[in-house]
């Protein structure tokens, strides 16, 4: 069995959306996963974020080394974001609006109609606030990837944001 049918089976034992990551949700089209490790590690610093959408009672669940595990012996603070990871994350994303994610892959459009940016944007109420700018290096990571072409440095240059510094009392 290859590393992505590893990842696959183990996000699957652990009840997470099965899908294959073949660009297709159900029929309806998806961006690229094979691109998608370099975004959720990205989206890791300011969306990813056990405050955030690092918790498991969110619709849009994000996996990861900076927030929530699928492997209960591994923490927030420490360890790389895994295979399986990458791959509950991108699920996650891909089927939170899947067929206005499909229309706007086939036909191009306004990605405001995603509401992935419209709440990171700060368009539509969002917890957490506005994470980005049109034009800032996450928005053009996100939509890079949207477009099917992921603009690595933008992606990277986010990725890299150091973790917080915990206060502790």
């Amino acid at each position: 069995m290859n590393r992505s049918a590893r990842a696959l089976s183990l996000a699957c034992s652990l009840a997470i959306s099965c899908t294959p990551l073949n660009g297709e949700l159900d029929g309806l089209l998806t961006p690229d996963a094979q691109s998608f490790p370099v975004v959720a590690d990205a989206l890791q610093p300011s969306c990813g974020t056990l405050d955030c959408h690092g918790q498991l009672g969110r619709n849009l669940r994000l996996f990861g080394g900076r927030g929530l595990r699928l492997d209960p012996q591994h923490t927030s603070a420490e360890g790389a974001t895994t295979e399986a990871e990458y791959a509950a994350s991108y699920r996650s994303l891909t089927a939170l609006e899947p067929e206005a994610l499909d229309a706007l892959l086939r036909a191009g459009g306004e990605v405001e109609k995603l509401s992935l940016l419209r709440k990171a944007r700060g368009r539509e109420q969002h917890r957490g606030g506005v994470q980005l700018l049109p034009g800032d290096p996450l928005d053009r990571c996100l939509l890079s990837w949207l477009a099917g072409a992921v603009h690595q440095a933008s992606c990277l240059r986010v990725a890299q944001k150091p973790r917080p510094v915990l206060h502790l009392p």
